[in-house]
Formats: C-alpha cells, structure tokens, sequence
C-alpha cells in the first residue's frame, strides 16, 4: 500500500465526517450568501479544525469566491481544498544530518510515546542506522521495562538507569555511549507527567543542556507525541508543551481510530509547528513520514483506496498468513493436545469413580435390605 493510500485509510473516519458535513451544506444551498458560510464555520469547527482556524479558511474562501468571480456552491469544495493546502505548506523532515542525531521524545503519559519511540527504532534499523535509546522516563511505573521491549524487538540498545534515578544522568551516560559506540541516532524518552508545571520545565531544561554541552553540534529534534482522538485538547497540550521545550515537530498518534483528523490543520495555522509523522495503525510500519500535500489529497479524494488495495491487502494477508499458518497450527495441536489429555483424565478419573460410588451404592443397598428383613422376621414373631 502506497503511502497517499495508508493516510487515506487512516483518514477513513476523519474523511466521512468532514467530507460528508460539506457535502450536505453545499447540497443545500443554492446560492453563496452568509448563511452558508456560517454552515462551513460551524462544519469544520465540528470536524476539530479549530475556531480560529476555521474562521481564517472561511475568510479565505470570501475572498478567492469573490476574485474568481464564483456563484454556485459546489465550486467551493475545491477552493477549500486550495486554501487548506496552503495553510499546510511544505513539510520539513527529521534532521539527521549530523551525528549522532538526538531525538528528544516529549508529551503526556497515554498518547503513544513509548510506542513511537519503538516505530522509530524499527525504522531506523531498516535504513541501517545504528541506534541508542535513553530510558529517562524514570518516573513513571513500568516505562523503563516497556521501553526495553521494544528496543529488544528492534535489536537496538538502550541505557537505562534504575526506576526513580536521576533522568539527566541517563541522558549523559547515553550521550557518552553513543559517542563511544559510534551510533547515527539517539532517541530520549522523557517523562509525561511531573508534579507540576514547574517541574517539567526544570526536567526538560536539564536535558537540554545535557545535550547542548554533550552533543551541541549534533543535530536535534524535539517531538511532541499527540493522541488524535483527543481533539482540540491535543492542540492545547501543545501549547503548554510549547513553552516548556523548544519542539521542531509533532508526531500524531491514533490518527486511524478517530474523526478528529482535522487537527492538523490547527495545529499548524494556530502554532506552526509541522506535523513531521503521523500514526494511520497498529503495524510496526505504519508510522509515516507527514505528507502534507498526500493529506489534503486523500481528506478530499472520492477515491476508495480501501477497495482499491484490496487484493494488495490479500496478498500480503496470504504471505504473512503462509509464515503464520505452521506457528498457529502447531499451537492448535498443542492446545488440542491439552484438551484431550485433560479430558481422558476426567473421564479415567470418573471411570474410577463410578464402580467406587455403584460399590458404595450396592453396599448401602445391601444393608439396608438385611436390616429390613430382620424387622420382619421380629414383628413375625
């Protein structure tokens, strides 16, 4: 699957809402007036684009309807497609120019941190990149043994420190590492939640200055990892995370699993920070390099990718299924192995049971069966 249609895909549910609310006002209308614009406003507002900047697109599009001359509501739907286009404006990439590259991995606790960090050291290992991850979320339970999982999987190193240590001495001992090892990138876990706001500040400064005097002419990136299905909440997280740390770039997370896509597009007119990788999966692979020009393409495209990679889909469904199918039968012989062996000792165990029980039984019977002839033979007498 091409990477236009894994963020088509992704922006399923983001695309029938947004495209579908356009669609019903542009339907209804039968001339360009007020009343419609205020039905867009409210329309792309209701898609999580953000008031601000769903009133600036809307301020647009007054003045493209008014220079191009338009009168027919369904023209609009490409000029709004113009007009979010430019709002988006060119992508920047990850800076990994200078080695070793430092990537420091910011946002709250729950928006995918961890899994991002593991996405990108797959990634990484496949483009041949030696890399190192610094496990300086110490706070939180848990985070270092989940963090260590996935570098296990990617076979790339880590550097922890124990659980409650100091996050700064982790991210100089990495620093000094990789150095020593000669790695092409590191990438820092932080913490997503301090005591308070004064305290994440602090963190992330110590950090950074770790870093200017460790790896000052190294290359940097900050990114700021954003649950999707969060909405506007996601927007205002990165305006608190924005004056506590420099960020270069935004990694949204979860964008598959909601109808709030739209965020991205506030998110870069309200701050303009660029969405730099977008999560359209569960898959190792499907985090994606943020395409901004595929994004605008695959929000307004009629084009079912879905049906379209179908047999694609089937294809490698066939081939990973073909690896599988030897692990999942063996499994199955395994469990259905256990299922009889735990049912021929039921049934050993209630074959012993029941002479046991119809001896018992007979025993009783017995007994009682002379007892009562021994009552007659009395009362005969």
């Amino acid at each position: 699957m091409g990477i236009i249609a894994k963020i088509a895909a992704g922006l399923k549910k983001t695309k029938a809402s947004f495209l579908g609310r356009l669609k019903r006002i542009f339907n209804s209308f039968t001339k360009i007036d007020e009343e419609l614009f205020e039905e867009l406003e409210e329309a792309m507002i209701m898609s999580d684009i953000g008031v601000e900047t769903s009133l600036e697109i809307c301020d647009r599009l007054r003045k493209k309807i008014k220079e191009r001359g338009i009168t027919d509501p369904n023209d609009i739907m490409e000029l709004i497609q113009e007009v979010i286009g430019e709002i988006m404006g060119d992508d920047t990439g990850l800076d990994l120019t200078q080695s070793p590259a430092v990537i420091m991995v910011i946002g709250v606790n729950g928006a995918g941190k961890t899994t991002t960090i593991g996405k990108l050291c797959h990634q990484f290992k496949k483009e041949k990149k030696k890399v190192l991850v610094a496990a300086a979320d110490t706070f939180r339970a848990a985070a270092i043994d989940q963090l260590e999982v996935w570098t296990e999987r990617a076979g790339v190193d880590i550097v922890k420190h124990a659980e409650g240590s100091d996050p700064g001495a982790v991210v100089y001992d990495a620093l000094e590492a990789a150095k020593a090892r000669d790695c092409d990138v590191v990438i820092i876990d932080t913490a997503g939640r301090l005591h308070n706001k004064k305290n994440l500040m602090d963190e992330l400064a110590k950090i950074n200055r770790i870093i200017d005097n460790k790896a000052g002419e190294c290359s940097r990136e900050v990114l700021l990892v954003l649950d999707a299905t969060t909405g506007q909440n996601a927007v205002n997280q990165a305006k608190l995370f924005s004056e506590t740390a420099p960020i270069t770039g935004i990694v949204l997370t979860k964008l598959d699993g909601t109808a709030k896509g739209g965020i991205v597009i506030s998110i870069k007119n309200e701050l303009g920070i660029p969405v730099k990788l977008i999560g359209v999966g569960e898959k190792i692979d499907d985090l994606q390099p943020f395409d901004s020009r595929s994004f605008v393409e695959a929000l307004f495209s009629d084009t079912d990718f879905d049906s379209e990679d179908e047999d694609e889909d089937d294809i490698i469904s066939d081939e990973e299924s073909e690896d599988t199918e030897e692990i999942e039968d063996t499994e199955e012989i395994e469990e259905i192995e256990e299922i009889e062996e735990t049912e021929e000792i039921v049934e050993e165990s209630e074959e012993t049971e029941e002479p046991e029980e119809v001896a018992e039984a007979t025993e009783e019977a017995e007994v009682v069966e002379e007892t009562e002839e021994i009552v007659e033979e009395e009362v005969a007498e």
